[in-house]
């Protein structure tokens, strides 16, 4: 019988076993080593392709940025300045006029030459302005100036609805996607119960997909409220004329929300909006344009002076020129009956601003009024609904009731909260229009 070498003194064997185990620890050590590099490297691809959040900044600082960088505010601005070039141009003078003549000139030879019976004129003539037409024309256009001012503060109000109705949005997104994320994780605990109970041997494989399922619609909800946000998001951005990323602060939510008095917010709204203030300085400058066409019935002098020299020997003499038109064949009478309509047809508009100014508080005021019924049917109920939410998981968890009965709450509690988020932030949008519809801007 052949003798076995005992295991302790072969030392061929130990060497050989032992080059074996340190060449297992090089690969296990190499296999560690390429997924922690794997790892790593996932980690700065996704941090490359993740965008990183905006800065969140105060409602009143993103007024300031929308006030100074909304690209529509900057290109109505333009219409104050124009105004403004009006105004200087109707306080300017009329410009002499210098002119040259010569008459009695000799062209036998071929070219001009002078004789005795040559006589060159050099003229310099002033057109007076008579009537306080110049007067008139400066206080019409410096009105006019003073109503761009008007208008353009009204097409700030007028942008500023869609401003705010943006910034809600962006923060309605935010509550869904805070109550996305909570849902999920609350739903976590209730599929490790599913799970715990399905390995008992206590729950179906079918109720468990159910389970796994819906899972799937909670993840689904969650990235469709994050794609709203970022598009959202993106126009906020573009209403603040942002290059950098802004994000508006979350918001803060009221206790309570104001009562308002229809008859103090029209009367508020009669003294305070921009666009009748513009059309009542309007109304102003047409006054001044009606004047203006009465007084371009009355004519002009024009005044002048002449210096001429005669004959050869450029004997000089002076003379003097005055031209008056003659109001035989147009006095006006067109431009009068213009500016006359002009300024009925403002009156008329004033009557429409005011009854539309009325109008826009009893409407903003019925819509603000029928959110906050809607927003307290919802806020009334809340706590009712966690109730309900929190007996039905625990019921599921003790297998009181079926998954079917589980899943309907939750997604009834799911439409609730949504629902509560959005009443929320139309009450509050709702609130803040109410101030703009009586021409206040902060």
């Amino acid at each position: 019988m052949q003798k076995t070498r005992p295991y302790a003194v072969d030392n061929h064997f130990l060497e050989e076993k032992g080059g074996l185990e340190l060449m297992g620890i090089i690969k296990n050590l190499s296999k560690v080593l390429f997924q922690c590099f794997f790892f790593v490297l996932i980690v700065s691809l996704f941090s490359t392709v993740v965008p990183a959040r905006g800065e969140e900044i105060s409602l009143e600082e993103a007024l300031q940025l929308f006030y100074k960088n909304n690209y529509d505010i900057l290109i109505n601005r333009y219409e104050i300045d124009k105004a403004y070039g009006d105004y200087v141009g109707a306080r300017l003078l009329p410009n002499p006029n210098v002119s040259y003549s010569a008459t009695g000139l000799g062209v036998s030879q071929g070219y001009p030459q002078g004789s005795d019976d040559t006589i060159h004129y050099l003229q310099l003539d002033q057109l007076i302005l008579l009537g306080g037409k110049r007067e008139l024309r400066t206080n019409s256009a410096l009105a006019t100036r003073e109503a761009a001012i008007l208008t353009h503060k009204d097409v700030i109000r007028t942008l500023i609805i869609g401003f705010y109705a943006v910034y809600y949005n962006v923060q309605l997104d935010r509550l869904n996607i805070e109550f996305g994320r909570y849902d999920l994780s609350r739903f976590d605990k209730i599929q490790e119960i599913a799970q715990r109970r399905f390995d008992a041997g206590f729950l179906s494989l079918i109720d468990y997909t159910k389970i796994k399922l819906a899972r799937i619609d909670l993840e689904n909800n969650l990235t469709n409220f994050d794609k709203q946000f970022r598009a959202d998001l993106e126009s906020f951005n573009f209403l603040l004329g942002s290059g950098n990323p802004l994000e508006p602060r979350k918001l803060t939510i009221l206790e309570g929300f104001a009562e308002y008095s229809e008859n103090m917010l029209t009367e508020v709204a009669l003294q305070n909006r921009y666009d009748l203030l513009s059309l009542q300085k309007q109304v102003e400058a047409a006054k001044y344009s009606m004047s203006l066409a009465r007084a371009m019935s009355i004519p002009d002098v024009t005044v002048g002076g002449q210096y001429a020299l005669y004959g050869t020997d450029n004997r000089s003499r002076l003379g003097a020129v005055v031209g008056l038109p003659l109001p035989v064949f147009n006095r006006n009478q067109g431009e009068i009956l213009r500016r006359n309509a002009e300024y009925k047809q403002l009156e008329e508009q004033i009557k429409r601003v005011q009854r539309l100014i009325v109008s826009d508080i009893r409407q903003a005021l019925n819509t603000y009024r029928a959110s906050l019924k809607i927003f307290d049917a919802y806020r009334l109920r809340k706590r009712e609904m966690d109730d309900l939410l929190n007996r039905s998981e625990t019921a599921f968890a003790l297998g009181g009731i079926t998954v079917l009965d589980m899943l309907d709450t939750r997604k009834t509690y799911r439409d609730f909260i949504t629902k509560h988020n959005q009443a929320l932030t139309q009450a509050l949008l709702n609130q803040e229009l109410i101030k703009v519809y009586t021409g206040e801007l902060r």
